[in-house]
């Protein structure tokens, strides 16, 4: 599957979190591992928008969470640019290599199509920013200790289970076919545009010290 079919299916909202809550930290994200947690959250309608939504009030501020991406049977809801630090592994380590998916499992999910999407997802973040596959996708048991994900903990073989369907889409992923092209510097506006503004701005100090020495 192409990079950008994947995003077409995946069907990914960006609802970030402001810039300025003190959920969003703001620090810069060099992710090298992806950990995956579950909502802990099993109330009717406690879907992805649900959870972005909650990502961004004043209880979330208040505790200090924050994460990526929350998945659920239908879309993907993106709370925080992936170059940036979230608050969800309760460690300071994982926090600073780790980017945050959450997986609904509010009681009117489809389950299988929510973990094939999360699946899928884990996929394509690993492929866009260099991390190892299955190595570095982990549990946020990982990190604390927490019983999370705790429904693919739970399931006999949930959790290897899914690392195969990572795997799987992961080893599907091809980069979207474009067309090498080149653009000379006659063609190109960007360089006229830089070449007038240059122009423009010669004239601009030659005026300047034109009235100086008038005065």
């Amino acid at each position: 599957m192409q990079i950008d079919q994947a995003y077409a299916q995946l069907n990914i909202v960006q609802d970030f979190i402001p810039i300025g809550n003190s959920n969003r930290p703001g620090k810069k994200l060099s992710a090298t591992s992806i950990t995956i947690h579950n909502t802990d959250n099993s109330d009717n309608g406690a879907n992805a928008a649900a959870h972005a939504r909650y990502q961004k009030g004043p209880d979330a501020r208040k505790r200090q969470v924050s994460w990526h991406f929350t998945v659920d049977d239908t879309s993907v809801y993106q709370s925080l640019p992936t170059n940036e630090i979230g608050w969800h592994t309760a460690t300071t380590v994982g926090n600073n290599s780790s980017i945050g998916i959450e997986i609904c499992m509010n009681s009117d999910l489809n389950v299988p199509a929510a973990y094939q999407r999360a699946a899928l997802l884990t996929a394509v973040v690993a492929f866009q920013n260099g991390i190892k596959v299955p190595d570095k996708i982990v549990q946020h048991n990982f990190w604390s200790g927490k019983d999370c994900p705790i429904v693919l903990r739970h399931q006999p073989q949930g959790w290897q289970n899914f690392l195969t369907q990572i795997q799987q889409a992961y080893s599907g992923l091809t980069p979207t076919p474009a067309a090498n092209i080149g653009i000379s510097s006659v063609e190109d506006h960007h360089f006229a545009d830089k070449k007038k503004g240059e122009a423009a701005a010669t004239r601009a100090a030659m005026n300047k010290m034109a009235r100086k020495s008038r005065s």
